[in-house]
């Protein structure tokens, strides 16, 4: 769907410089993706995490994350996943959705969200689509307004505040992509984890997995440094490791929104 593409903006600050890497390595929170996702789970009745991505371009290395994630979840007892890039099965009706659906383009088609997919179908997972439907005859330029963004956000969070309501004793995972989990305005922007929250009474235990990802679009100097500083800790967690944003070193404890990060080695988009 050719719908408006939400980043995180950064704030000037991050970009100018590295403060203090000695912190770093003093941080001894740094954990798994599957230990996170068992704290989020844990506190909160809703978890949503997300993917990179920029059109069809994405980082590989979020999905392949995502199916720990799912696994990890499962270890949790949760057994429904709604899906930002899932099309709904009929009007009205968000699901549930048990096979993949098929598709000759776009992110549907390609592998690692057909694995992410195929992860959560063969655990006995339900899957729920939440995607904001268009009017027919909405252009392209109109897409990429704010207003358009904007109630796109809302109507995500509306249908997944119907998903909630429908089994309230039932935890569920969200997946979506970049910033839109993201539970505090920037600027005009609205994000569908703000309005969630608004809507619903529920507080969602959001990771990012996006903060170290190469956007080109947005230039983080300060990554490399980061990088650098955790060698040791990634290495020991394969390459990704996340943290508890309250527990992160800077610039991370500053990264709103949000409840976790994580942080990788694989940074690019394919």
């Amino acid at each position: 769907m050719g719908l408006a593409v939400t980043t995180r903006e950064v704030p000037a600050w991050m970009n100018g410089c590295f403060p203090v890497l000695g912190e770093v390595a003093a941080v001894e929170s740094w954990r798994s993706v599957e230990e996170l996702i068992g704290w989020g789970f844990a506190h909160a009745s809703v978890v949503m995490a997300n993917e990179a991505h920029s059109g069809l371009a994405r980082c590989i290395r979020t999905r392949e994350i995502g199916v720990r994630m799912i696994q990890a979840a499962h270890e949790a007892g949760v057994r429904r996943l709604a899906m930002e890039a899932l099309p709904w099965p009929a009007q009205d009706t968000p699901g549930p959705i048990s096979a993949i659906p098929p598709a000759s383009g776009g992110y549907l088609a390609q592998p690692d969200m057909r694995r992410l997919i195929t992860a959560a179908l063969e655990l006995g997972w339900s899957l729920w689509a939440y995607e904001f439907d268009p009017a027919p005859g909405t252009s392209q330029a109109e897409m990429l307004t704010m207003e358009f963004t904007n109630r796109r956000e809302r109507d995500q969070a509306k249908n997944l505040c119907r998903l909630l309501a429908a089994a309230p004793a039932e935890p569920l995972l969200v997946w979506c992509g970049n910033g839109h989990a993201c539970k505090e305005t920037t600027g005009e922007w609205v994000p569908m984890g703000w309005h969630f929250c608004a809507l619903s009474g529920t507080d969602p235990f959001v990771i990012d997995q996006t903060v170290t990802v190469a956007f080109e679009r947005r230039p983080q100097p300060w990554v490399d440094d980061l990088l650098a500083a955790l060698g040791e800790t990634l290495a020991a967690h394969g390459g990704t490791a996340g943290i508890l944003r309250d527990h992160a070193p800077v610039p991370l404890n500053g990264w709103s929104g949000v409840d976790a990060v994580v942080v990788s080695t694989d940074n690019s988009l394919t």
